[in-house]
Protein backbone atom coordinates (compact mmCIF):
# COMPACT_ATOMS: atom_id res chain seq x y z
CA UNK A 1 0.00 0.00 0.00
CA UNK A 2 2.50 2.23 0.59
CA UNK A 3 4.77 1.78 -2.61
CA UNK A 4 1.27 2.13 -4.27
CA UNK A 5 0.89 5.81 -3.01
CA UNK A 6 4.20 6.63 -3.00
CA UNK A 7 4.01 5.59 -6.69
CA UNK A 8 0.56 7.70 -7.25
CA UNK A 9 1.65 10.82 -5.49
CA UNK A 10 4.88 10.73 -8.06
CA UNK A 11 3.39 9.81 -11.24
CA UNK A 12 2.54 12.39 -13.75
CA UNK A 13 -1.14 10.67 -14.08
CA UNK A 14 -4.64 12.22 -13.34
CA UNK A 15 -7.74 10.56 -12.26
CA UNK A 16 -10.40 13.25 -13.22
CA UNK A 17 -12.61 11.18 -10.42
CA UNK A 18 -10.23 12.46 -7.91
CA UNK A 19 -11.94 16.14 -8.65
CA UNK A 20 -15.34 15.59 -8.57
CA UNK A 21 -16.00 11.84 -7.13
CA UNK A 22 -14.20 12.31 -4.11
CA UNK A 23 -16.07 16.03 -3.20
CA UNK A 24 -19.39 15.34 -4.03
CA UNK A 25 -19.45 11.71 -2.12
CA UNK A 26 -17.68 13.46 1.01
CA UNK A 27 -19.97 16.02 1.03
CA UNK A 28 -23.24 13.67 0.36
CA UNK A 29 -22.12 11.90 3.13
CA UNK A 30 -21.83 14.73 6.00
CA UNK A 31 -25.03 16.14 4.35
CA UNK A 32 -26.82 12.87 5.21
CA UNK A 33 -24.40 12.57 8.48
CA UNK A 34 -25.30 15.58 10.08
CA UNK A 35 -29.62 16.10 8.35
CA UNK A 36 -30.68 12.60 7.81
CA UNK A 37 -34.03 13.63 8.76
CA UNK A 38 -33.96 16.65 6.60
CA UNK A 39 -32.76 14.67 3.14
CA UNK A 40 -34.20 11.20 3.51
CA UNK A 41 -35.75 10.89 0.29
CA UNK A 42 -34.91 9.35 -3.22
CA UNK A 43 -36.00 12.77 -4.64
CA UNK A 44 -33.27 14.52 -2.94
CA UNK A 45 -30.91 11.52 -3.30
CA UNK A 46 -30.64 11.80 -6.99
CA UNK A 47 -30.80 15.74 -6.65
CA UNK A 48 -27.60 15.74 -4.37
CA UNK A 49 -25.62 13.36 -6.88
CA UNK A 50 -26.47 15.10 -10.19
CA UNK A 51 -25.50 18.22 -8.70
CA UNK A 52 -23.20 16.97 -6.19
CA UNK A 53 -21.40 14.50 -8.71
CA UNK A 54 -22.42 14.37 -12.14
CA UNK A 55 -22.45 18.21 -13.58
CA UNK A 56 -19.17 18.96 -11.71
CA UNK A 57 -18.02 15.84 -13.33
CA UNK A 58 -19.22 16.40 -16.42
CA UNK A 59 -17.79 20.15 -16.52
CA UNK A 60 -14.62 18.79 -15.25
CA UNK A 61 -14.23 16.45 -17.98
CA UNK A 62 -14.65 19.35 -20.46
CA UNK A 63 -12.26 21.35 -19.25
CA UNK A 64 -9.56 18.41 -18.81
CA UNK A 65 -9.93 17.69 -22.69
CA UNK A 66 -9.28 21.59 -23.44
CA UNK A 67 -6.15 21.32 -21.09
CA UNK A 68 -5.21 18.10 -22.55
CA UNK A 69 -4.94 20.05 -25.90
CA UNK A 70 -4.01 23.07 -24.86
CA UNK A 71 -2.30 23.32 -21.57
CA UNK A 72 -0.90 19.90 -21.08
CA UNK A 73 1.80 21.00 -18.33
CA UNK A 74 -0.91 22.76 -16.74
CA UNK A 75 -3.05 20.29 -15.95
CA UNK A 76 -2.05 19.51 -12.03
CA UNK A 77 -3.05 23.59 -11.82
CA UNK A 78 -6.44 22.95 -13.26
CA UNK A 79 -6.65 19.69 -10.63
CA UNK A 80 -5.75 21.76 -8.02
CA UNK A 81 -7.98 24.69 -8.21
CA UNK A 82 -11.15 22.81 -9.66
CA UNK A 83 -10.73 19.94 -6.42
CA UNK A 84 -10.42 23.04 -4.12
CA UNK A 85 -12.94 25.24 -5.83
CA UNK A 86 -15.60 22.65 -6.18
CA UNK A 87 -14.97 20.76 -2.65
CA UNK A 88 -15.65 24.36 -1.30
CA UNK A 89 -18.79 24.94 -2.94
CA UNK A 90 -20.58 21.27 -2.13
CA UNK A 91 -18.84 21.02 1.33
CA UNK A 92 -20.50 24.50 2.28
CA UNK A 93 -23.77 23.73 0.47
CA UNK A 94 -23.64 20.05 2.83
CA UNK A 95 -22.84 22.48 5.93
CA UNK A 96 -24.91 25.62 5.62
CA UNK A 97 -27.91 24.40 2.99
CA UNK A 98 -27.25 27.55 1.16
CA UNK A 99 -24.83 29.53 -0.76
CA UNK A 100 -22.17 31.78 1.24
CA UNK A 101 -21.12 33.54 -2.12
CA UNK A 102 -18.76 35.81 -0.53
CA UNK A 103 -16.53 33.99 1.21
CA UNK A 104 -16.73 31.14 -1.96
CA UNK A 105 -15.61 33.47 -4.47
CA UNK A 106 -12.74 34.79 -2.06
CA UNK A 107 -11.83 31.12 -1.43
CA UNK A 108 -11.98 30.21 -5.50
CA UNK A 109 -9.75 33.43 -6.52
CA UNK A 110 -7.27 31.94 -3.21
CA UNK A 111 -7.21 28.35 -5.00
CA UNK A 112 -6.39 29.78 -8.37
CA UNK A 113 -3.46 31.84 -7.52
CA UNK A 114 -1.71 28.85 -5.46
CA UNK A 115 -1.89 26.66 -8.09
CA UNK A 116 0.70 28.57 -10.13
CA UNK A 117 2.94 27.53 -7.23
CA UNK A 118 2.01 24.47 -5.27
CA UNK A 119 -0.41 22.64 -7.92
CA UNK A 120 2.03 19.61 -7.69
CA UNK A 121 1.43 19.26 -4.49
CA UNK A 122 -2.53 18.32 -5.23
CA UNK A 123 -2.45 14.81 -4.91
CA UNK A 124 -1.92 14.95 -1.25
CA UNK A 125 -5.37 16.85 -0.55
CA UNK A 126 -6.79 13.64 -2.72
CA UNK A 127 -5.37 11.51 -0.44
CA UNK A 128 -6.34 13.54 2.52
CA UNK A 129 -10.07 13.26 0.99
CA UNK A 130 -10.14 9.73 0.45
CA UNK A 131 -9.41 9.21 4.43
CA UNK A 132 -11.81 11.55 5.49
CA UNK A 133 -14.98 10.13 2.79
CA UNK A 134 -13.41 6.68 4.07
CA UNK A 135 -13.54 7.40 7.96
CA UNK A 136 -17.12 9.49 6.95
CA UNK A 137 -18.77 6.90 5.13
CA UNK A 138 -18.14 4.23 8.24
CA UNK A 139 -19.53 6.59 10.31
CA UNK A 140 -22.79 7.00 8.24
CA UNK A 141 -23.07 3.38 7.76
CA UNK A 142 -22.63 2.61 11.29
CA UNK A 143 -25.52 5.39 11.90
CA UNK A 144 -27.77 3.94 9.44
CA UNK A 145 -27.21 0.21 11.18
CA UNK A 146 -27.94 1.17 14.91
CA UNK A 147 -30.05 4.07 13.95
CA UNK A 148 -32.38 4.17 11.30
CA UNK A 149 -33.13 0.15 10.43
CA UNK A 150 -32.43 -0.63 13.83
CA UNK A 151 -35.06 2.11 15.02
CA UNK A 152 -38.39 0.31 16.06
CA UNK A 153 -41.71 0.93 15.78
CA UNK A 154 -43.06 3.12 18.06
CA UNK A 155 -47.14 3.41 16.66
CA UNK A 156 -49.18 1.53 18.13
CA UNK A 157 -53.08 1.28 17.06
CA UNK A 158 -55.12 3.05 19.29
CA UNK A 159 -58.49 2.37 20.42
CA UNK A 160 -59.88 5.55 19.26
CA UNK A 161 -59.43 4.56 15.73
CA UNK A 162 -62.24 2.49 16.04
CA UNK A 163 -64.51 5.14 17.29
CA UNK A 164 -68.31 5.74 15.98
CA UNK A 165 -68.96 9.30 16.23
CA UNK A 166 -72.22 10.52 17.38
CA UNK A 167 -71.63 14.12 16.21
CA UNK A 168 -69.85 15.15 13.22
CA UNK A 169 -69.07 18.68 13.35
CA UNK A 170 -66.44 20.50 11.25
CA UNK A 171 -62.89 20.40 12.94
CA UNK A 172 -60.79 22.95 12.72
CA UNK A 173 -57.32 22.86 13.99
CA UNK A 174 -55.18 25.79 14.14
CA UNK A 175 -51.10 25.71 15.46
CA UNK A 176 -48.94 28.98 15.88
CA UNK A 177 -45.68 27.87 15.99
CA UNK A 178 -44.12 28.68 19.51
CA UNK A 179 -47.05 30.44 21.33
CA UNK A 180 -46.62 30.50 24.53
CA UNK A 181 -49.24 30.01 27.03
CA UNK A 182 -51.12 32.34 29.08
CA UNK A 183 -49.34 30.51 32.20
CA UNK A 184 -45.68 31.56 31.01
CA UNK A 185 -46.63 34.67 29.47
CA UNK A 186 -47.44 36.23 33.21
CA UNK A 187 -43.99 34.51 34.57
CA UNK A 188 -41.14 36.72 35.36
CA UNK A 189 -39.93 35.82 32.18
CA UNK A 190 -42.02 36.75 29.62
CA UNK A 191 -43.87 39.51 31.27
CA UNK A 192 -46.29 39.43 28.04
CA UNK A 193 -49.16 41.78 27.98
CA UNK A 194 -51.53 39.51 25.82
CA UNK A 195 -55.17 39.96 28.05
CA UNK A 196 -56.38 42.07 24.83
CA UNK A 197 -56.16 38.67 22.63
CA UNK A 198 -57.60 36.33 25.76
CA UNK A 199 -60.36 38.93 26.19
CA UNK A 200 -61.11 38.64 22.65
CA UNK A 201 -61.66 35.23 22.40
CA UNK A 202 -63.01 34.86 25.41
CA UNK A 203 -65.98 36.73 23.87
CA UNK A 204 -65.73 34.60 20.27
CA UNK A 205 -66.60 31.88 23.09
CA UNK A 206 -63.61 30.02 23.98
CA UNK A 207 -62.00 28.33 26.98
CA UNK A 208 -58.44 28.21 27.54
CA UNK A 209 -56.37 25.80 29.39
CA UNK A 210 -53.67 28.04 31.14
CA UNK A 211 -51.18 25.45 32.38
CA UNK A 212 -51.05 23.58 29.34
CA UNK A 213 -47.98 22.02 28.16
CA UNK A 214 -47.04 20.13 25.36
CA UNK A 215 -45.20 16.56 25.83
CA UNK A 216 -41.29 17.94 23.58
CA UNK A 217 -40.00 20.88 22.70
CA UNK A 218 -39.91 20.81 18.60
CA UNK A 219 -42.54 21.04 16.42
CA UNK A 220 -41.89 17.59 14.99
CA UNK A 221 -41.48 15.55 18.22
CA UNK A 222 -44.63 17.60 19.77
CA UNK A 223 -46.89 17.14 16.69
CA UNK A 224 -45.99 13.36 16.21
CA UNK A 225 -47.43 12.82 19.79
CA UNK A 226 -50.06 15.13 18.70
CA UNK A 227 -51.36 13.09 16.21
CA UNK A 228 -50.56 9.86 17.61
CA UNK A 229 -51.23 10.32 21.29
CA UNK A 230 -48.15 8.31 22.03
CA UNK A 231 -44.63 9.04 23.59
CA UNK A 232 -41.77 8.70 21.29
CA UNK A 233 -39.10 9.36 24.30
CA UNK A 234 -37.20 11.31 21.20
CA UNK A 235 -35.66 7.73 20.43
CA UNK A 236 -33.59 8.65 23.77
CA UNK A 237 -31.79 10.77 21.35
CA UNK A 238 -30.67 8.37 18.61
CA UNK A 239 -31.46 10.70 15.88
CA UNK A 240 -30.07 13.51 17.73
CA UNK A 241 -32.52 15.61 18.84
CA UNK A 242 -34.72 14.61 16.01
CA UNK A 243 -37.11 11.82 15.07
CA UNK A 244 -37.44 9.82 12.49
CA UNK A 245 -39.76 9.60 9.99
CA UNK A 246 -41.88 12.76 11.71
CA UNK A 247 -42.85 14.61 9.13
CA UNK A 248 -44.14 11.33 7.09
CA UNK A 249 -45.91 10.37 10.85
CA UNK A 250 -47.67 13.78 11.36
CA UNK A 251 -48.96 13.94 7.59
CA UNK A 252 -49.38 10.53 6.88
CA UNK A 253 -51.76 7.95 7.83
CA UNK A 254 -51.57 8.81 11.63
CA UNK A 255 -54.27 7.54 14.06
CA UNK A 256 -55.91 10.96 14.43
CA UNK A 257 -56.19 11.39 10.89
CA UNK A 258 -57.27 7.13 10.73
CA UNK A 259 -60.19 8.54 12.79
CA UNK A 260 -61.38 11.52 10.97
CA UNK A 261 -61.35 9.30 7.92
CA UNK A 262 -62.94 6.26 9.30
CA UNK A 263 -65.75 8.50 10.48
CA UNK A 264 -66.37 10.03 6.82
CA UNK A 265 -64.10 12.91 7.49
CA UNK A 266 -63.00 15.16 4.60
CA UNK A 267 -59.26 16.06 5.48
CA UNK A 268 -57.27 19.39 4.31
CA UNK A 269 -53.93 20.45 5.03
CA UNK A 270 -52.91 24.61 5.52
CA UNK A 271 -49.58 25.31 5.29
CA UNK A 272 -47.51 28.46 5.22
CA UNK A 273 -43.77 27.21 4.86
CA UNK A 274 -42.71 24.01 3.77
CA UNK A 275 -41.12 22.52 6.65
CA UNK A 276 -43.30 20.03 7.23
CA UNK A 277 -43.00 18.30 4.02
CA UNK A 278 -38.75 19.22 3.57
CA UNK A 279 -38.24 15.36 2.77
CA UNK A 280 -40.72 14.93 0.36
CA UNK A 281 -43.18 12.57 2.40
CA UNK A 282 -46.48 10.99 1.67
CA UNK A 283 -49.38 13.20 2.50
CA UNK A 284 -52.50 11.28 3.17
CA UNK A 285 -54.79 14.23 3.49
CA UNK A 286 -57.62 14.78 0.77
CA UNK A 287 -56.32 18.33 -0.26
CA UNK A 288 -52.99 20.03 0.25
CA UNK A 289 -52.28 23.42 -0.71
CA UNK A 290 -48.39 22.79 -1.36
CA UNK A 291 -47.78 21.19 -4.28
CA UNK A 292 -44.60 19.15 -4.75
CA UNK A 293 -43.07 20.81 -7.45
CA UNK A 294 -43.31 23.82 -5.17
CA UNK A 295 -40.77 22.01 -2.87
CA UNK A 296 -37.02 23.35 -3.08
CA UNK A 297 -35.11 20.35 -5.61
CA UNK A 298 -31.43 20.37 -3.86
CA UNK A 299 -31.06 21.54 -0.72
CA UNK A 300 -34.27 22.02 2.05
CA UNK A 301 -35.52 25.59 2.68
CA UNK A 302 -38.60 25.59 4.45
CA UNK A 303 -39.55 29.10 3.27
CA UNK A 304 -42.34 29.52 0.58
CA UNK A 305 -44.63 32.58 2.14
CA UNK A 306 -48.07 30.85 1.10
CA UNK A 307 -51.08 33.02 1.60
CA UNK A 308 -52.23 30.06 3.62
CA UNK A 309 -55.30 32.73 5.13
CA UNK A 310 -56.86 32.78 1.57
CA UNK A 311 -55.69 29.28 0.80
CA UNK A 312 -57.59 28.46 4.18
CA UNK A 313 -60.58 30.65 3.16
CA UNK A 314 -60.55 29.26 -0.30
CA UNK A 315 -61.27 25.80 0.99
CA UNK A 316 -63.50 26.23 3.39
CA UNK A 317 -65.99 27.59 1.37
CA UNK A 318 -65.88 25.26 -1.29
CA UNK A 319 -66.26 22.44 0.67
CA UNK A 320 -68.84 19.67 0.39
CA UNK A 321 -71.44 18.71 2.69
CA UNK A 322 -69.62 15.93 4.31
CA UNK A 323 -67.68 16.74 7.66
CA UNK A 324 -64.39 18.61 7.37
CA UNK A 325 -60.84 18.43 9.03
CA UNK A 326 -58.85 21.13 8.78
CA UNK A 327 -55.45 21.14 9.95
CA UNK A 328 -53.64 24.70 9.40
CA UNK A 329 -49.90 25.26 10.16
CA UNK A 330 -48.60 28.55 11.04
CA UNK A 331 -44.97 29.33 11.41
CA UNK A 332 -45.11 31.83 13.67
CA UNK A 333 -44.83 33.49 16.51
CA UNK A 334 -42.10 31.10 16.19
CA UNK A 335 -39.38 30.30 19.17
CA UNK A 336 -36.59 32.78 19.98
CA UNK A 337 -33.78 32.75 17.19
CA UNK A 338 -29.93 32.61 17.81
CA UNK A 339 -28.90 35.71 19.36
CA UNK A 340 -25.93 34.31 21.87
CA UNK A 341 -23.48 36.67 20.74
CA UNK A 342 -25.47 39.83 21.62
CA UNK A 343 -24.79 41.59 24.88
CA UNK A 344 -28.37 41.92 25.21
CA UNK A 345 -29.75 38.85 23.45
CA UNK A 346 -32.07 38.05 26.26
CA UNK A 347 -34.25 41.37 25.98
CA UNK A 348 -33.73 41.29 22.13
CA UNK A 349 -34.99 37.89 21.97
CA UNK A 350 -38.09 38.79 24.48
CA UNK A 351 -39.03 42.08 22.16
CA UNK A 352 -38.94 40.79 18.96
CA UNK A 353 -40.88 37.51 20.30
CA UNK A 354 -43.59 39.91 21.97
CA UNK A 355 -44.27 42.01 17.99
CA UNK A 356 -44.62 38.47 16.67
CA UNK A 357 -47.03 37.32 19.62
CA UNK A 358 -49.24 40.64 18.10
CA UNK A 359 -49.42 40.30 14.58
CA UNK A 360 -49.80 36.37 14.76
CA UNK A 361 -52.65 36.96 17.35
CA UNK A 362 -54.28 39.95 15.20
CA UNK A 363 -54.56 36.73 12.46
CA UNK A 364 -55.46 34.17 14.39
CA UNK A 365 -58.48 35.82 15.40
CA UNK A 366 -59.46 37.17 11.65
CA UNK A 367 -59.25 33.49 10.96
CA UNK A 368 -61.33 32.87 13.95
CA UNK A 369 -64.35 35.13 13.11
CA UNK A 370 -64.17 33.73 9.05
CA UNK A 371 -64.93 30.39 10.75
CA UNK A 372 -68.05 31.89 12.80
CA UNK A 373 -69.10 33.04 10.00
CA UNK A 374 -68.73 30.36 7.62
CA UNK A 375 -69.27 27.48 10.16
CA UNK A 376 -70.88 28.94 13.94
CA UNK A 377 -71.60 24.60 14.57
CA UNK A 378 -67.85 24.10 13.87
CA UNK A 379 -65.10 22.88 17.02
CA UNK A 380 -62.25 25.05 16.53
CA UNK A 381 -58.93 23.70 18.38
CA UNK A 382 -55.86 26.38 18.83
CA UNK A 383 -53.17 24.27 19.58
CA UNK A 384 -49.30 25.37 19.80
CA UNK A 385 -46.61 23.09 19.38
CA UNK A 386 -44.36 24.34 22.35
CA UNK A 387 -43.74 27.30 23.99
CA UNK A 388 -41.24 30.77 22.53
CA UNK A 389 -38.19 29.50 24.71
CA UNK A 390 -37.88 33.86 26.12
CA UNK A 391 -35.46 33.90 28.79
CA UNK A 392 -32.71 32.17 26.83
CA UNK A 393 -29.86 33.78 25.09
CA UNK A 394 -30.51 31.14 21.77
CA UNK A 395 -32.39 28.23 21.29
CA UNK A 396 -29.77 26.15 22.03
CA UNK A 397 -28.76 27.06 25.18
CA UNK A 398 -31.95 25.15 26.74
CA UNK A 399 -30.49 21.91 25.73
CA UNK A 400 -27.40 22.57 27.17
CA UNK A 401 -27.97 21.72 30.69
CA UNK A 402 -30.68 20.78 33.12
CA UNK A 403 -33.19 23.58 34.20
CA UNK A 404 -34.29 23.70 37.35
CA UNK A 405 -35.87 27.43 37.01
CA UNK A 406 -39.26 27.01 36.82
CA UNK A 407 -39.78 29.69 34.89
CA UNK A 408 -37.76 28.35 32.02
CA UNK A 409 -39.32 25.28 31.98
CA UNK A 410 -42.56 26.76 31.35
CA UNK A 411 -41.35 28.76 28.70
CA UNK A 412 -40.33 26.01 26.52
CA UNK A 413 -43.24 23.88 27.37
CA UNK A 414 -46.23 26.04 28.18
CA UNK A 415 -48.26 26.30 24.97
CA UNK A 416 -51.44 27.78 24.02
CA UNK A 417 -54.24 25.85 24.09
CA UNK A 418 -57.62 27.03 23.00
CA UNK A 419 -61.47 25.29 22.13
CA UNK A 420 -64.60 26.71 21.03
CA UNK A 421 -67.28 23.91 21.46
CA UNK A 422 -70.37 23.77 22.36
CA UNK A 423 -71.26 24.17 26.22
CA UNK A 424 -71.09 20.44 26.57
CA UNK A 425 -67.40 20.23 25.57
CA UNK A 426 -66.44 22.15 29.11
CA UNK A 427 -65.90 18.90 30.74
CA UNK A 428 -63.70 17.51 28.31
CA UNK A 429 -61.06 20.14 27.64
CA UNK A 430 -60.80 21.24 31.56
CA UNK A 431 -59.22 16.95 31.38
CA UNK A 432 -56.43 17.91 28.91
CA UNK A 433 -53.51 18.89 30.25
CA UNK A 434 -50.86 17.70 27.58
CA UNK A 435 -50.70 17.46 23.87
CA UNK A 436 -51.07 13.78 24.37
CA UNK A 437 -54.85 14.43 25.15
CA UNK A 438 -55.82 16.59 22.56
CA UNK A 439 -57.72 14.29 20.13
CA UNK A 440 -58.37 11.22 22.55
CA UNK A 441 -60.39 13.72 24.55
CA UNK A 442 -62.25 15.14 21.19
CA UNK A 443 -62.88 12.01 20.22
CA UNK A 444 -64.35 10.82 23.66
CA UNK A 445 -66.74 13.53 23.29
CA UNK A 446 -67.56 13.10 19.84
CA UNK A 447 -68.50 9.77 20.36
CA UNK A 448 -70.50 10.03 23.25
CA UNK A 449 -68.66 8.95 25.75
CA UNK A 450 -67.62 10.21 29.18
CA UNK A 451 -64.53 12.62 29.46
CA UNK A 452 -61.45 10.68 30.54
CA UNK A 453 -59.66 11.45 33.15
CA UNK A 454 -56.33 13.73 33.17
CA UNK A 455 -54.63 10.54 34.80
CA UNK A 456 -56.03 8.12 32.15
CA UNK A 457 -52.76 9.95 29.57
CA UNK A 458 -49.46 9.80 30.39
CA UNK A 459 -48.55 13.96 30.49
CA UNK A 460 -44.82 13.63 30.85
CA UNK A 461 -42.73 16.49 29.38
CA UNK A 462 -39.55 15.51 28.16
CA UNK A 463 -35.82 17.49 26.63
CA UNK A 464 -32.61 16.12 25.71
CA UNK A 465 -29.97 17.45 26.85
CA UNK A 466 -25.94 17.17 25.03
CA UNK A 467 -24.05 18.84 27.87
CA UNK A 468 -21.98 15.88 29.03
CA UNK A 469 -20.82 14.55 25.19
CA UNK A 470 -23.88 12.23 25.00
CA UNK A 471 -27.50 12.92 24.81
CA UNK A 472 -29.52 12.09 27.30
CA UNK A 473 -33.14 12.06 27.55
CA UNK A 474 -34.91 14.17 30.78
CA UNK A 475 -38.24 14.02 32.20
CA UNK A 476 -38.55 18.03 32.89
CA UNK A 477 -42.39 17.43 34.02
CA UNK A 478 -44.14 14.59 35.51
CA UNK A 479 -47.59 13.15 34.54
CA UNK A 480 -49.41 15.20 37.16
CA UNK A 481 -47.83 19.08 35.98
CA UNK A 482 -44.88 18.76 38.25
CA UNK A 483 -41.73 19.92 37.59
CA UNK A 484 -38.79 17.55 37.72
CA UNK A 485 -35.62 16.96 36.90
CA UNK A 486 -34.86 12.95 36.19
CA UNK A 487 -33.11 11.62 33.41
CA UNK A 488 -34.36 8.79 31.60
CA UNK A 489 -32.73 5.63 30.93
CA UNK A 490 -33.85 3.42 28.08
CA UNK A 491 -35.56 0.48 28.83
Amino acid sequence: MKDRIAKYLSSEDHFWWTATLLPGGYAIIYLYLKNYTLVNSWQQLSSFIACFVLLPSLLFLLLDVLFKRKLPKRRAQLYWSFLLINFSIVFSLSIYLGWRWKGLLLFALLAIATSFFIAKHYKKIVLLLGIMSLLALCQLLFFISTSVISSKEWIQPMAFESSVFQKKPNVYLLQPDGYVGEQAANNNVYQLDNQSFYDTMKAQGFQFNSDFRSNYPTTLASNSTLFTAQHHYLHYGAMNNELMNARDIILGDNPVLNTFVNNGYETHLILEHSYLMLNYPEVSYDTNNVDRSELSSLLPNYFLGKDYKKDFESQVLKANKSPQFYFVEILHPRHISFSKDREDAIAFEKNKYREEIKSISSQLIDMVQFIEVNDPEAIILIVADHGGFVGYTHTGAAYAQPEKNRALKESVFNALYTVKASPDFDPFQKTVKSTIGVFPTLFAYLSGAPPPRSSSFDNSSYLLIKSTGNTELYQYYDSYGNSVIEKVEQP
